[in-house]
């Protein structure tokens, strides 16, 4: 029988699927992001990897591509995709895989829904290389529309699907969150950076131009892009 999460999970997939238009371009730009810094290697893993998507376009960069997801129906896309893929809670287990063992981790708007965000990093840090890299993105708390709707007493919404309380989003992070727990748990932080989807708009582009790149990446970005090294 499915947990309560493993469940809920299978159903954001699914209505995900069949909303897929209303979201390829947040998922483009994450995905995006993503890949201008990932680099290359033996071995890569792709932690929510979903139908894989991310896994697949990096195919010529590693020798094997790896992935895992809670949700069965998507492991089974992935796996059609051509990535060596796995359904794994890791509510309730660990990565599938021995210490030192993959070049590079991503874990792409996962970090949220895991019980334990430190012990999720941790298992990271074990699978990882000496020196291997993991790339991460969460929802940005501290964008400014967020914050207004806190003022406005309104717990702001940070995920696009419908399903569940807030998509099943458990953690809510600042950049300086998510740096503090990577070093806390054995990482050296190389690049912080912001995604947002507004730059598209004269109001944002003179937004930036103003106020600066900092406070974009602070306070207009929808979500929180970080790489670090293991150590």
């Amino acid at each position: 029988m499915r947990s309560a999460e493993e469940q809920l999970y299978q159903e954001i997939w699914k209505q995900k699927i069949l909303r897929e238009p209303d979201l390829s371009l947040d998922g483009e730009l994450r995905t995006t992001a993503a890949i201008k810094i990932l680099g290359s290697g033996r071995r890569f893993l792709d932690i929510g990897c979903g139908e894989g998507t991310l896994a697949a376009r990096v195919r010529s960069q590693f020798t094997e591509i790896h992935g895992i997801d809670i949700s069965h129906e998507t492991v089974q896309l992935a796996q059609k995709a051509g990535i060596i893929a796995s359904c794994v809670n890791l509510n309730n287990d660990p990565v599938p895989y021995p210490d030192d063992y993959f070049d590079v981790v991503t874990a792409l708007d996962v970090i949220e829904h895991v019980f334990d965000p430190i012990k999720f990093l941790r298992e990271i840090h074990r699978v990882l290389i000496p020196g291997g890299h993991t790339i991460i993105t969460t929802p940005n708390i501290r964008k400014v529309q967020r914050i207004m709707s806190l003022i406005g007493g309104h717990f702001p919404r940070t995920s696009y699907d419908p399903v569940g309380y807030d998509g099943g989003h458990l953690h809510y992070f600042t950049s300086k969150d998510m740096i503090d727990l990577l070093e806390q748990n054995r990482f050296r932080v190389i690049v912080v950076d912001g995604i947002c989807g507004d730059r598209r708009t004269w109001k944002y582009r003179l937004a930036v131009l103003v106020l600066g790149r900092g406070f974009e990446k602070e306070f207009l970005s929808s979500a929180i892009l970080v790489k670090a090294r293991k150590i």
